[in-house]
């Protein structure tokens, strides 16, 4: 945690989401119970990487899961998710790396 950001990275990749998800869960129960999940919009980036011997995911599928698994620890509901970004790469190693940070506010401007 910087501030109100969260940077999480996960040495795994599993095709069973419902696993991914109680992984991450799990992880926020036992270590981030000072955590608590904030109102607001939010914007989640995630960056799911692979090798090339790794099982395909869907992205969807992986997106899901993690926004599951940050509900009631980082915002109260993934509906306040108002920007998502979710990219796929071959690197050395499968993780997943996810960023949720709220959303600045932005005013918006009267015209003349």
């Amino acid at each position: 945690m910087y501030g109100d950001e969260l940077n999480l990275r996960v040495d795994a990749l599993t095709t069973q989401t419902r696993r991914f998800k109680a992984l991450i869960g799990d992880f926020f129960r036992l270590e981030f119970k000072r955590v608590r999940p904030k109102y607001g919009p939010y914007e989640v980036v995630i960056e799911i990487q692979r090798t090339e011997h790794s099982p395909v995911h869907d992205v969807d599928n992986v997106a899901k899961a993690v926004l599951d698994a940050l509900t009631g620890v980082v915002f109260h509901d993934d509906s306040q998710v108002e920007k998502l970004l979710v990219t796929k790469t071959v690197g050395e190693r499968a993780r997943i790396s996810v960023t949720a940070r709220p959303m600045a506010r932005q005013e918006v401007g009267e015209f003349a």
